[in-house]
C-alpha cells in the first residue's frame, strides 16, 4: 500500500497534467455544447367504455323524443402504442412544422422549418471541415451559378392525409429533427409527451401544439364514421325537407281554391294531398329525429383526455456546465490513475525480464 501511494506521488505532476487537460476539455464541451431545453406534459387517455354521458342522455331520454337509443354508439378506442407511430406519421410532422412558434431567444415568431432552415444553425466541426474539404469543390461552382439556374423546392403547407405527398429534402430534414426533439412515452395507463428544443418557450408551445394535433388525429379517427353518418342524414334531411313544405304548399293551395269541398272528386284530392303531407311530415319529423340521434352519437365517439400534468416553459437547460466538470474531472483521475497502474506494472515486467 505504501508502495502504491508512493508511485502515485512520484507520478503526481502527470496525474494531474491528465486530469487538468479533462477539466480543459469538459470546459470546452460546456462552452461549445449548445443550450437544449425540454418541456413535458402527461395526459391520460379516455379508458375504454361501453357508454358515455352521451349515450346515458340518449338511451334515458330517447323514448320520450321520439329517438332510438341505436344500442351501443361507443366507438373503438385507439390503443396507446399507436400514439408514437401517429405522431411520427408525415401527415402529422408536416402539419405540426407548419404551426408558427414564438422564439423567445430570437424574439421572433416562424414555423420550426422556418426555424431550421434559416435561423438555427449550431455550429457543427466535422461539417465544418466536411464543407471545406470535401464540400469545397461545390461550394466554389455555386459561387459561379446564378440565383435562377436553382432549384426552388416545393413548400408543403396544407396537408390532405388522403392525397400522395411530395416532400422536399429540407422539409425531410425538418420532420428528421422534429421526430427526434418531440417524442411520447406510453407507459402504463399514462402518456407522457416531451419536447426538447434549444429554446424555452418554443419548447412549451412546439409540446403544446404536439398534443393539440394529436387529439385532433385521434378524435378525427373515432368520430369518421360517426361524422359521415351526420352528413348523409343531414343531405337526406334536406331533401325530405323540401318535399315537405312542397306538399304543405300544394295541401293550403288547394284547401284555398276550394273551400266548402262540394264534389266527391274535390274531397278525394284534398285527402291524396293530405296523404302525401303526412308522408313527408313523418319522413322529415323521422330524418329530424335521427340527425340528433347522430350528433349524440359524434358526441358519445369523440375521445376525451385528462391533462394530468399541463405544458410549463422550461427554466433551465438540460445540459449543466459543472456536471459536466465534475465528470471530466473524475474521468480524467480514473484515466491518469490506471495510467500510472499500468505504466508502473510494464516498467517491473520490463526489469524482471532484463535480470532473467
Amino acid at each position: 500500500m505504501v508502495e502504491l501511494f508512493q508511485t502515485f506521488w512520484s507520478k503526481r505532476i502527470l496525474i494531474a497534467k491528465i486530469v487538468g487537460a479533462f477539466l480543459v476539455l469538459g470546459l470546452l464541451i460546456a462552452l461549445l455544447s449548445p443550450d437544449e431545453y425540454t418541456a413535458s406534459a402527461t395526459l391520460m387517455p379516455e379508458a375504454q367504455s361501453s357508454q358515455g354521458r352521451a349515450g346515458n342522455l340518449l338511451q334515458q331520454y330517447g323514448g320520450i323524443l321520439g329517438i332510438g337509443s341505436g344500442g351501443n354508439v361507443a366507438g373503438d378506442n385507439i390503443p396507446p402504442s399507436l400514439y408514437p407511430d401517429i405522431m411520427g406519421s408525415i401527415p402529422y410532422q408536416v402539419e405540426l412544422m407548419n404551426q408558427p412558434v414564438y422564439f423567445s431567444k430570437y424574439d421572433t415568431t416562424v414555423n420550426p422549418h422556418v426555424f431550421f432552415s434559416e435561423i438555427h444553425k449550431p455550429f457543427n466541426l466535422m461539417g465544418f471541415i466536411k464543407s471545406y474539404t470535401i464540400g469545397l469543390p461545390g461550394k466554389i461552382i455555386g459561387l459561379f451559378r446564378s440565383s435562377g439556374d436553382k432549384e426552388i423546392e416545393p413548400v408543403i403547407t396544407e396537408v390532405d392525409r388522403d392525397s400522395v405527398l411530395r416532400i422536399s429534402k429540407s422539409q425531410m430534414g425538418t420532420i428528421n429533427k422534429l421526430k427526434s426533439r418531440l417524442t411520447v412515452n406510453t407507459e402504463g395507463n399514462t402518456i407522457t409527451i416531451n419536447s426538447e428544443f434549444p429554446d424555452p418557450q418554443a419548447a412549451a408551445e412546439i409540446a403544446q401544439n404536439g398534443i393539440v394535433l394529436l387529439k385532433e388525429y385521434v378524435r378525427d379517427y373515432r368520430t369518421q364514421k360517426a361524422n359521415e353518418d351526420l352528413k348523409y342524414v343531414e343531405e337526406q334531411l334536406a331533401s325530405a325537407k323540401k318535399r315537405f313544405e312542397a306538399a304543405q304548399q300544394k295541401l293550403a293551395e288547394f284547401r284555398d281554391s276550394n273551400v266548402s269541398l262540394a264534389t266527391a272528386k274535390a274531397r278525394t284530392r284534398e285527402q291524396e294531398l293530405q296523404s302525401q303531407y303526412d308522408l313527408a311530415f313523418e319522413i322529415y319529423n323521422s330524418l329530424n329525429q335521427r340527425r340528433e340521434q347522430a350528433r349524440l352519437q359524434v358526441q358519445e365517439q369523440t375521445p376525451v383526455f385528462s391533462v394530468l400534468q399541463p405544458v410549463s416553459v422550461p427554466l433551465n437547460d438540460n445540459s449543466s456546465g459543472l456536471l459536466i466538470l465534475i465528470v471530466s474531472a473524475i474521468l480524467g483521475s480514473f484515466i491518469a490513475l490506471g495510467w500510472v497502474l499500468v505504466q508502473g506494472w510494464w516498467q517491473n515486467e520490463k526489469n524482471r525480464f532484463k535480470e532473467i
